[in-house]
């Protein structure tokens, strides 16, 4: 992973480092009230520190899990006709090769 935040660098080594960005990704879940607190924070509004430092490690964790190639969208969120749906048809559409 090339993903490195504000970690302080000097104190690990390049597989230890790695190794904390990939635990950071492996526990990350989407948290649809994390996402909507960064987004009323976006917008001007005021939270307690406990809870600015909660979304920082969910957004920590967030963008680990996108740099260790995680989807990191809304699993809830609606799909169009060209999600994945419409590759699954277009992957089972395609010829096999032989495997004999």
């Amino acid at each position: 992973m090339s993903y490195q935040d504000d970690l302080d660098v000097n104190g690990y080594t390049p597989a230890s480092l790695e190794q904390t960005l990939r635990s950071r990704a492996d526990v990350w879940n989407f948290d649809h009230q994390a996402e909507t607190a960064i987004s009323y924070t976006a917008q001007g509004g005021h939270v307690s520190p406990e809870m600015r430092m909660s979304m920082g490690y969910y957004q920590a964790g967030k963008k680990a899990a996108e740099a260790a190639g995680r989807d990191v969208a809304d699993p809830n969120a609606p799909q169009d006709d060209t999600g994945k749906l419409a590759a699954a048809y277009r992957a089972i559409s395609q010829p096999r090769p032989n495997s004999f």
